[in-house]
């Protein structure tokens, strides 16, 4: 194990070889064509190297990449992107990547007209990636071609119990009006506790030394610096 070139970022073995053996091809001058597929282990046909890459979520080999002109929206023969892949094997680090080189979040494969949502959400530790790929604009709406938007999806695929947490958390976002919305809910809870302090000091429902904490904390700040505050207090619902 090795941090690659000072980036940070630690490769394992086979990482470390894919890298290598990428950049000797690149440098013979034989073929440059970073978008040619290859075979991936475990896999029935060739890939792109950047598929290749998400599927282990290799992030040095990816940035390498697309450092060196790969298209982050290259496909498969059946459509699905590297931000799929990343999805559907759940490399949070790996989409991330994808997703700030402008990578598609609603982006389709041609066979089954998934999203990486779609794919993500079926993954048994896979709610912190459905958080990014909603914070980045992903849609609830869509549509794979049995007409399951992710959430039917995830529901369906995990019918056995294997996962329902996906499933489950898609449905609150839904709930509650929206990933926006979702994310705001925290926030719009400590804005209304703080209207709500005088009517309870006035009730006597709480002790006199809870009022004055919660009075500590919320009513002796003003309003604007309390709305700005508030923006930027991060909760669990938070990508």
């Amino acid at each position: 194990m090795e941090n690659d070139e000072g980036k940070g970022e630690r490769m394992d073995d086979e990482e470390r070889v894919f890298l290598d053996e990428m950049r000797a091809w690149y440098g013979s001058g034989e073929g440059r064509d970073l978008d040619a597929t290859i075979l991936l282990p475990h896999w029935h046909g060739e890939v792109p190297r950047l598929h290749h890459a998400a599927r282990y979520g290799w992030c040095s080999a990816i940035r390498w990449l697309l450092e060196h002109g790969a298209d982050v929206e290259v496909t498969t023969s059946g459509g699905a992107t590297p931000l799929h892949f990343a999805a559907v094997y759940d490399r949070y680090d790996a989409a991330v990547l994808l997703l700030d080189a402008g990578a598609c979040v609603d982006a389709r494969d041609r066979s089954s007209y998934y999203t990486a949502l779609h794919g993500a959400a079926t993954n048994q530790q896979s709610v912190k990636l459905c958080k990014l790929l909603l914070s980045r604009g992903a849609s609830l709406d869509a549509l794979n071609a049995s007409g399951q938007d992710p959430e039917a999806y995830a529901r369906r695929v995990c019918a056995g119990g294997l996962n329902p947490n996906a499933a489950d958390f898609l449905a609150d976002v839904r709930a509650a009006g929206g990933w926006a919305a979702y994310v705001a809910e925290p926030r719009s809870q400590l804005r209304e506790l703080r209207r709500e302090l005088p009517a309870l000091r006035a009730s006597g429902r709480a002790s006199p030394s809870s009022v004055r904490l919660y009075e500590r904390l919320f009513s002796e700040v003003p309003e604007e610096i309390f709305i700005h505050a508030v923006e930027f207090w991060r909760s669990e619902r938070d990508a």
